[in-house]
């Protein structure tokens, strides 16, 4: 009712939208936290299931991909429909991430037991907390239910591309129609991303818009072509344009309810029907209103929503849009007058130059809708995904149109007529135009130069891009959208006076609160000189860190269990090559992650203690370096030397054989030097103490995660840490760190950090030779209780890893 009667007075009086966007804002927030407050119920925290083996009933969600080098070891997504504890209790849980020792088919579903590690999260940038992750110990398959119409429409459709089209189209056909991703090979994926246009195999605004466009005007051509006499009847209470209206919204609603109605879909449904309502009651000129009343429904509905990216990406997206498009109105308005004067003369001449300025406005306008889309969207898949598509522009500009205006559509049709009669028409041309474009596609995603990678930024940057925007569309409202709104168009040199004067900031004040903070921060990083950054990822009870070097060079050393932690860490850090991956041994956690890295990863080389035996295939696609004590590598600004093993190193304790052949590295920066020394026992470390003061290091990487068999006080006190890190699982079952190995490296007054409590831990040389230590959680903001927590949660905005 609140917000009726504002529009109904915002109507009434013709005040300007400048003052009523606060007003919406004001109203969005409102309703959104209200209806949050009433239905708030405290989220499941990992721990809460951590060592219990849950049932799990879900759909596979993505191919099996192969983790580990010992055994075959798959992963798999899982979209979570029920869980339930040991207790009977349910599980607030919508992913999944299952390891299993059989590839399960994906788009099925099945019930699950899921032994969930006791590490069941990990801590890390660019990871947060991360996907659940859990083992198969039963896996049943679920007996088809009772899905629907519509489930049984999307089944249909489903299982008729699988069977009649390529391997390579059907699952790109089936992600455009009924929203089915779980077919899409990694590489499709990758080509898809690289390029720009991952949004594409997501269903959302874009496909109901292109669609919506396709048909609108499809069945507008087709009323303008009806005998002039129903034309004219129609005509008295209709114009045509709200004819046309009225069939395509079950054609919306039918192609939501196939797209399995996730939130997305339901979102992008909403904005699309507003949209058709203000062509019925002719306000199609109301973007802006539209656009927000959308985003009053959508929050009132899902007030999670406001913190989820698609939404933020879609909203963003048709805003830039908006204001694009209502800059070039003007030119829409002569357009159309120069194109109804030349059709009145008749002349073939006329014609051609009807269809002349017609391609010239498509091409305006498909270049103004693709680049206010890209810029808008940027910082946001910046941030998010670290990358940027060097070819973004290029490949919206060129596939869009191919994909949205010739397959989408001619899919949508034939699988329309299909479910009616049976039969689905032109499969061949169909099939041929997907495989064309997918094909296409993964040869551009080839090119070196097609994406770069973002290292992480200061979140405060988005902020200020967006407030920036946000600025931009509360001051220059009042402008553009009373003449978009009316038809007229926007004077071109009106808004010439406008900026020419005085009032000037109405344009460069928001660019330039938008723009300049990222150009600052970008000269500051560039001129940056930078030393030996080492950061020790929390991959629970297992290693991995990753080495960035001063000559850009970056090493992992170990990978974890599976490798996941490592890849998003990489990907956070804008990194996309891998120099080399380091194994200290063979146990698979510090080496199973070795086959997810090298298949995401340019990755050079891998060095290992020369006792580590591989797949053939593995070696046919790596280089392997094995080394051994004395070994030396070195480059700009640091020294890489190999203490441990050596080829007469024996031990006697049978069990211990592959920890004590642990490599053992050392890095020395400028003023300082860190050991690594994987899971090494008693034998190892008495071996390496007769290297003296060779071992003296600044900082330890604690030897088998902390255990009471490692870490003698007679090797603590050669190595002599400043700082040690101990990387273990939360409540792992080893009691990892021992209370021996704390209080050895507390009477040795060395600092200790643990991947169990502070997360990721990040060691810096900085160019004066000081260490620089940096953890996961003092980046993390948090509830504030006082006004030096709402301090600290400020100047956290500004952080970056």
């Amino acid at each position: 009712m609140v917000l009726i009667a504002i529009f109904a007075y915002y109507q009434r009086k013709k005040i300007s939208a400048y003052y009523l966007l606060p007003i919406i804002i004001l109203v969005v927030a409102s309703l959104g936290f209200y209806h949050a407050k009433l239905s708030y119920d405290p989220p499941l925290l990992p721990s809460d299931i951590a060592g219990q083996t849950i049932k799990v009933q879900g759909v596979i969600k993505s191919k099996p991909a192969i983790v580990g080098i010992r055994a075959e070891t798959f992963s798999q997504k899982v979209e979570v429909k029920k869980a339930v504890d040991e207790y009977g209790n349910l599980i607030d849980l919508q992913e999944l991430r299952l390891f299993s020792r059989v590839a399960l088919k994906p788009a099925t579903e099945y019930l699950i037991s899921v032994r969930i590690p006791r590490d069941a999260f990990h801590l890390n940038p660019g990871g947060g907390k991360g996907p659940i992750s859990g083992f198969a110990v039963e896996i049943e398959a679920v007996a088809a239910a009772d899905i629907g119409f519509f489930g049984e429409t999307r089944v249909r459709l489903n299982s008729f591309f699988k069977d009649n089209f390529s391997k390579e189209s059907a699952p790109f056909l089936m992600a455009l129609i009924t929203g089915e991703r779980s077919l899409i090979a990694p590489e499709t994926w990758h080509a898809f991303r690289v390029t720009g246009l991952a949004h594409l195999l997501a269903i959302s605004g874009a496909h109901f818009g292109l669609l919506l466009v396709i048909l609108f005007g499809a069945i507008k051509l087709l009323v303008n072509l009806l005998p002039h006499n129903i034309l004219n009847k129609l005509t008295i209470y209709f114009t045509p344009t709200q004819i046309a209206a009225v069939p395509c919204i079950p054609f919306m609603i039918g192609y939501l309810g196939i797209s399995a109605m996730n939130i997305p879909s339901i979102r992008a449904f909403i904005m699309i029907t507003l949209f058709l309502i203000g062509l019925l009651i002719q306000r199609r000129g109301y973007w802006l209103n539209t656009l927000l009343l959308a985003a009053v429904i959508i929050v009132t509905l899902w007030p999670d929503s406001i913190l989820e990216l698609s939404f933020h990406l879609s909203f963003v997206a048709v805003l830039c849009i908006g204001i694009a498009l209502s800059s070039i109105t003007d030119g829409a308005v002569e357009l159309k007058d120069s194109l109804n004067l030349k059709e009145k003369r008749g002349t073939a001449d006329s014609l051609f130059h009807r269809f002349t300025a017609m391609l010239r406005r498509y091409c305006i306008t498909s270049a103004t809708i693709t680049i206010a889309a890209t810029i808008g969207t940027a910082p946001l898949i910046a941030y998010h995904f670290n990358y940027f598509s060097v070819v973004s522009l290029f490949a919206n500009l060129v596939f869009v149109p191919i994909i949205g205006f010739v397959i989408l559509p001619l899919t949508f049709i034939a699988s329309f007529v299909f479910l009616v009669s049976g039969i689905f028409p032109l499969r061949p041309l169909i099939d041929g135009i997907a495989s064309f474009v997918l094909a296409a596609l993964k040869y551009i995603a080839q090119w070196d130069f097609v994406a770069v990678g973002v290292p992480a930024f200061p979140s405060i940057l988005l902020l200020m891009f967006y407030f920036g925007l946000l600025l931009y569309v509360v001051i220059n409202i009042g402008i553009i959208e009373p003449g978009y709104r009316s038809g007229e168009g926007v004077n071109a040199s009106k808004i010439w006076d406008i900026i020419a004067k005085p009032s000037v900031y109405k344009l460069l004040l928001p660019l330039s609160i938008a723009i300049i903070p990222f150009l600052i921060y970008t000269g500051i990083k560039t001129f940056e000189q930078s030393g030996i950054r080492i950061t020790y990822l929390d991959v629970g009870q297992g290693n991995a860190a990753v080495i960035e070097l001063p000559d850009d060079r970056t090493l992992i050393m170990d990978t974890g269990r599976n490798g996941f932690q490592v890849s998003r860490f990489l990907s956070h850090r804008g990194i996309e090559k891998i120099d080399a991956i380091v194994l200290s041994h063979g146990s698979p956690d510090h080496a199973g992650g070795i086959w997810s890295l090298v298949r995401d990863f340019e990755v050079h080389e891998v060095w290992d203690n020369n006792r580590l035996v591989y797949p053939k295939e593995f070696l046919r696609i790596i280089k392997q370096r094995g080394l051994e004590r004395g070994d030396l590598i070195s480059g700009n600004g640091y020294r890489i030397t190999i203490l441990h093993p050596y080829d007469g190193f024996y031990t006697l304790y049978s069990g211990g054989i592959e920890n004590n052949d642990s490599l053992v590295v050392r890095i020395e920066g400028t003023k300082n030097s860190f050991l690594f020394t994987g899971d090494i026992g008693r034998e190892a470390e008495e071996d390496l103490l007769r290297l003296g003061m060779h071992l003296k290091s600044n900082v330890l990487k604690v030897p088998h995660h902390g255990s009471r068999t490692s870490s003698s006080e007679a090797f603590i006190s050669t190595v002599s840490p400043e700082i040690a890190v101990i990387s273990a699982g939360r409540n792992n079952i080893h009691g990892h760190p021992h209370n021996e190995t704390i209080a050895t490296l507390a009477s040795a007054g060395t600092r200790v950090y643990r991947t169990d409590r502070d997360g990721a831990i990040s060691i810096a040389e900085l160019s004066d030779g000081t260490l620089q230590v940096k953890t996961w959680r003092e980046f993390q903001m948090v509830q504030a209780d006082s006004i030096k927590d709402e301090w600290m949660n400020l100047k956290r905005l500004f952080w970056v890893w």
